[in-house]
């Protein structure tokens, strides 16, 4: 008996692959450490079982075909039966958009192919405790709900906390790079801490500010220009120079993908320094 091999509290897991190897790889490894383990090989399917019978937590693949990963999440987080399910998702891929992606479309963890046994039962436990703790807070919201007479505008300010909240659980302040996400206006909505590092700024200082103040290569002109030729093409990569809050000039390498959320349209950029390359 290893280390994890102990009396867990009963969970019900549901592991979404199409690949049958996976399935039974993440199936005998999650019985073994006290789970209760529902399998699935495509995302139609995985719908239909946590519609009937909400697991506790779900391992979801992304490269899957019918219906992708993200697809399936979305699919998840509009209905209000399996919204709050937190979402797993197991990947090869392994490119900062990709996991950007994940996050965006309601994921709350990623987990890199090949992983191991110890990182899946980790970031399956952590997950499962934040779902423990967040139904008792949602328990508690509800007695303090029956109390407090809520306004529409105070409903509108939590409705942007909550948002607020979801990207900040992107866990892009992990990242080396600089990440930023600007909207159509070219307003900073969106950075992480590498970009408060790169640049010198406050994250609430950036999130005031326009990609004009920090990128002296971007005319009102030239961002609907960019802006419109990144929508087209969904990804761009490019070489460009941004401002520190000193003056001083940088030379960066930018990959920018176009990605919705929530009806929302938005750039995110990764942004590399490539001064001294």
């Amino acid at each position: 008996m290893n280390n994890h091999q102990v009396q867990l509290a009963k969970a019900n897991i549901l592991v979404v692959d199409d690949t049958p190897d996976n399935l039974r790889l993440l199936s005998a490894m999650l019985t073994q450490l006290g789970y209760e383990i529902r399998r699935v090989i495509n995302g139609p399917t995985a719908l239909k079982t946590a519609q009937a019978a909400p697991p506790d937590l779900i391992l979801l693949d992304i490269m899957m075909p019918e219906m992708n990963g993200y697809e399936v999440c979305q699919r998840l987080k509009a209905s209000e039966i399996t919204r709050d399910i937190p979402v797993i998702f197991i990947s090869a891929l392994d490119e900062v958009f990709d996991k950007v992606k994940a996050f965006a479309v309601g994921g709350v963890d990623y987990i890199t192919k090949p992983f191991s046994e110890e990182e899946v039962f980790a970031r399956v436990e952590n997950n499962l405790t934040i779902r423990r703790l967040q139904k008792q807070l949602t328990e508690k919201n509800l007695l303090l709900q029956q109390e407090i007479s809520v306004s529409e505008a105070a409903r509108r300010g939590r409705q942007k906390a909550e948002s607020a909240l979801r990207l900040s659980q992107f866990y892009l302040d992990k990242f080396k790079d600089s990440i930023f996400f600007v909207n159509s206006d070219a307003q900073l909505v969106y950075v992480n801490e590498a970009a408060c590092r790169h640049l010198g700024y406050s994250r609430a200082h950036l999130l005031t500010m326009t990609v004009y103040d920090i990128n002296p290569n971007f005319s009102t002109v030239a961002w609907r220009s960019h802006w419109q030729d990144v929508r087209q093409k969904g990804s761009l990569t490019f070489e460009s120079t941004q401002r520190t809050q000193n003056g001083q000039d940088i030379a960066v390498e930018i990959t920018v993908n176009y990605l919705e959320l929530n009806g929302q349209e938005y750039h995110c950029a990764s942004v590399r320094d490539i001064t001294s390359d």
